[in-house]
């Protein structure tokens, strides 16, 4: 950064994580890459390739890809290099890609292209549950075709990630239309609004101006009273939108995704068209309303909007694992690595001390995660360690089994143990399990 701004914080500041932010570790950390294994699973099935973008990009990437009224831009963490270069800490993930996408040359390859993307994304907003300044998202983009298979296809793999949760999920689906179609409605929607503009919220009377169309989407309770009268855009689709919003239901139909229309439901910026969607769970009895998990749509206006030569037909969609990991039955995402070793490596003398990497390796070689204490040599110690840890099985590596090339296997409950010649060990600890 071009300065810092020095203030004053106390060791108890300092020693504490951001406001917004937190440690990742124990169970949610393995929460965390299990999901990311499942979704990359599920997407690498539906034909998606892998992308990673900068965690930093050109602060007017997002300023020209969306609306100054978009709470991801008014939200953004942005600073001034030394060079005097204006980035930001990505607060989305869909500009990015796109921006890759351009830059790469990838219209050159045959289209469209399937991209599936995760990691940390940023937002100045305020704290609350399942809503983090540092947040998690995972992210699909299909780039290069308008065909309404590729909606679907977008959905149905989401709707699979999710059903991952344990958890009922649904679909809520609305079209925007193409931009004649949406000019046309924006004109009645604000005739209905200023019939209604007293009954309007303060923050969507200003939106009347700026993004009627945000409107639809407020939270307000009096603006949400007004909405349930107020002109569809559904009934002001011309025969192609029309066409193209069946067949994204059609392919739903076919794939047995649950959906269900919400003319509610809108994305505020020009680029959009046709198909935007919402994910939500629906909640076992008493735990309250459903929560939306994440979302999309189709963004053909997006690439042209940010500065290129010429418009890009894309769809895509993001999913906040934080929240999908809070209402996730227990296990659902488990990660193929085991996240709680059932073997406690205990090593005696100075040769098992020498041999001990090599027997780690060997052990992970045949798929045995541990724990270990290699800076301690006593035999109590290490036990004590093990059972600290409610670890139920100890590998013991003295010299007898450094010179013999075995190790005693013991079991912390019963105290019963066996000598196991090292080759031998992966067959045995499956019996074990």
């Amino acid at each position: 950064m071009s300065s810092i701004k020095k203030t004053k914080k106390s060791n108890k500041d300092i020693l504490q994580a951001p406001k917004g932010t937190r440690d990742i570790r124990d169970d949610f950390f393995y929460q965390l890459q299990g999901f990311y294994e499942k979704a990359q699973e599920v997407a690498v099935y539906y034909g998606f390739s892998g992308i990673s973008t900068p965690i930093m990009e050109h602060t007017e990437l997002f300023l020209k890809g969306l609306d100054a009224d978009d709470d991801a831009v008014k939200e953004m963490y942005s600073l001034t290099t030394k060079g005097g270069d204006n980035l930001a800490l990505r607060p989305e993930g869909t500009a990015p890609v796109m921006r890759s996408y351009i830059e790469n040359g990838m219209g050159s390859l045959p289209q469209p292209i399937f991209l599936y993307y995760h990691g940390p994304y940023f937002r100045h907003e305020k704290p609350q549950k399942g809503r983090y300044r540092q947040l998690h998202q995972f992210g699909l983009e299909v780039i290069g075709s308008p065909k309404a298979v590729l909606d679907a296809i977008i959905i149905q793999t989401g709707y699979q990630i999710l059903k991952e949760s344990g958890r009922e999920i649904t679909v809520k689906l609305n079209t925007l239309g193409d931009p004649e179609n949406r000019k046309e409605y924006v004109t009645e929607l604000k005739k209905y609004y200023k019939k209604h503009i007293q009954e309007l919220g303060a923050q969507d009377q200003k939106r009347l101006e700026t993004n009627p169309l945000r409107i639809l989407d407020s939270k307000d309770p009096q603006t949400i009273k007004v909405n349930h009268e107020a002109p569809t855009l559904i009934s002001h689709l011309n025969a192609e939108s029309k066409k193209h919003f069946k067949k994204v239901l059609e392919y739903l139909d076919a794939g047995e995704v649950p959906y269900e229309l919400d003319h509610t439901l809108v994305r505020g910026l020009d680029y959009y068209t046709h198909t935007v969607f919402e994910y939500a769970t629906v909640l076992d009895k008493g735990e309250g309303k459903p929560l939306a998990l994440g979302g999309g749509g189709r963004y053909d206006g997006l690439a042209k909007a940010m500065g290129h030569n010429k418009d890009v037909p894309a769809v895509g969609l993001a999913l906040g694992v934080d929240r999908v990991l809070e209402i996730a039955k227990k296990g659902a995402y488990s990660p193929k690595i085991q996240r709680k070793p059932k073997f406690y490596f205990i090593q005696l003398g100075f040769e098992a001390k020498a041999q001990a990497f090599g027997i780690i390796e060997t052990l992970r070689e045949r798929k045995i995660p541990i724990k270990h204490s290699l800076s301690k040599d006593g035999l109590a110690a290490q036990l004590a360690n093990a059972e600290k840890l409610n670890i139920p099985y100890t590998l013991i590596f003295g010299q007898k089994e450094a010179i013999d090339k075995t190790v005693i296997v013991r079991n912390m409950e019963t105290r019963k143990q066996d000598t196991i010649a090292i080759e031998d060990l992966r067959d045995y600890i499956k019996k074990l399990k």
